[in-house]
């Protein structure tokens, strides 16, 4: 029985030359050159991804499987003279979205590869649950699905009839491994051969191998996996979707000169229980909100949920003076593109946004206290020229969007009322800027006399 530690198997170690045995002499491979599969880095799923499925469409996404020889092969597998045909120990079988699977005996660039099943049917889905151990491959065509959990590999597709040129029997006595057996190569002449004599596999195994063909028995009880987290990252989407983003050694990058440059971003705010008065206001619907963010700037009215000196969560510079706030800004850049941003505060906090799990910004509203403001990151960039006339118009156009055009001053169709303000039950709210400039204030106006 083959070795039933973890299906997923270790990356280090496959095999870069043919480790035994031989093919048959009717096999003509497909290609020529198989790519390791995707080593390990210090890339990490998304914590939900360590009991949730991780589902794949996507073209090109790729798994490999390998299965052992079966011992039994060694007693079927057996010229017309019978001699016996000594065959890989290992077999190497690449499912890639989109593509016919595959299979191979080795990696490396003269390794050869062998159609797995007919060149029509391809893969259309690749499910893998990491805490269940299981791996699920969908094809096209209605071909059944090939699954694998813990080590133990099954498929309907390969019956004790060998329909499709696959024969598969699970009822097998105790201490011995159910047994996977495919044709070599796989078409549809060597198919129906298979079938049609499945009742004397002895006899026709003979008779294949003297005409060139074969098959090869496998454990399936022997079933190993092959992916990491970098297999995701050849595609964006699937990066950010199913992975954490990149720990960043920020210590080594270099701060944002904030004298001419300053970082800008999105923030969708799906959650209605997540918006501040100073951000949103007055929204009048259930879709998501678009808050533009700019930092220097924001940090006056927002503290970011960050990690203080002790590593503790805290709402970093909330209670640090106006120009006292902000130490530091270090940008992470890929290719260009900003990744992530560090942000460090004089009170000694810090915090790393966009979230590496959610992709998320969150703060707390410093005029509002009991109030979070918090969303998905988008168009994260760095901006160049001065933050603070920036900030300025951007704090105008923020008033203007969230005003409620119904109950303000509008003069030649300009609103003049430099407020945010909306209806709560009989009352109106109105958020108006404090008399000496620093910040803002709620005034609660009631639109109904007491009785």
């Amino acid at each position: 029985m083959a070795d039933k530690t973890s299906m997923f198997a270790s990356l280090e170690g496959l095999p870069t030359t043919m480790g035994g045995g031989e093919t048959y002499k009717n096999m003509n491979p497909i290609s020529k050159g198989v790519t390791l599969p995707a080593t390990s880095d210090d890339r990490a799923y998304k914590a939900k991804y360590d009991t949730d499925d991780i589902s794949v469409t996507t073209d090109g996404f790729t798994v490999f499987m390998s299965l052992a020889a079966h011992p039994a092969g060694a007693n079927m597998v057996k010229d017309k003279s019978g001699k016996g045909f000594e065959t890989p120990p290992q077999t190497f079988f690449r499912f890639t979205i989109g593509k016919t699977p595959t299979y191979s005996f080795y990696f490396g660039e003269d390794a050869p590869s062998y159609n797995f099943i007919g060149e029509s049917i391809l893969v259309s889905e690749i499910n893998i649950n990491r805490k269940k151990q299981t791996l699920e491959v969908k094809f096209s065509d209605g071909v059944a699905s090939l699954m694998v959990k813990k080590n133990r590999m099954s498929w309907k597709y390969a019956d004790k009839g060998a329909t499709n040129g696959y024969f598969y029997d699970d009822t097998v006595p105790a201490g011995v491994a159910p047994i996977l057996m495919g044709i070599a190569p796989y078409n549809a002449l060597t198919a129906t051969q298979f079938r049609e004599n499945v009742n004397d596999l002895i006899g026709i195994i003979g008779t294949m191998i003297a005409e060139g063909n074969g098959v090869y028995c496998w454990d399936a009880d022997s079933a190993k996996t092959y992916f990491s987290p970098q297999s995701f990252t050849f595609n964006e989407s699937l990066d950010k979707e199913f992975l954490k983003t990149p720990e960043y050694a920020f210590n080594t990058m270099e701060t944002l000169d904030t004298k001419s440059a300053f970082v800008s971003f999105t923030v969708a705010v799906e959650n209605s229980r997540k918006r501040t008065n100073n951000y949103t206001g007055r929204h009048k619907g259930d879709t998501d909100y678009l808050v533009n963010l700019q930092f220097p700037g924001d940090e006056e009215l927002l503290a970011p949920m960050g990690v203080g000196e002790k590593g503790t969560t805290v709402a970093c510079g909330i209670e640090s003076p106006a120009g006292r706030v902000l130490k530091s800004i270090t940008p992470a850049l890929k290719d260009g593109n900003v990744e992530q941003v560090r942000l460090d505060f004089r009170d000694g906090s810090h915090y790393i946004f966009p979230d590496s799990e959610t992709g998320n910004f969150v703060a707390t509203d410093k005029d509002f206290p009991d109030q979070m403001l918090e969303g998905k990151v988008m168009n994260l960039i760095i901006s160049g020229g001065k933050w603070a006339e920036s900030y300025a118009q951007e704090k105008t156009t923020r008033i203007e969007n969230d005003i409620d055009t119904s109950k303000t001053i509008i003069i030649d169709d300009k609103i003049e009322t430099k407020a945010i303000a909306w209806k709560a039950d009989s009352v109106l709210k109105v958020i108006v800027p404090n008399p000496d400039g620093k910040g803002s204030k709620l005034v609660s106006i009631p639109l109904k006399k007491e009785a």
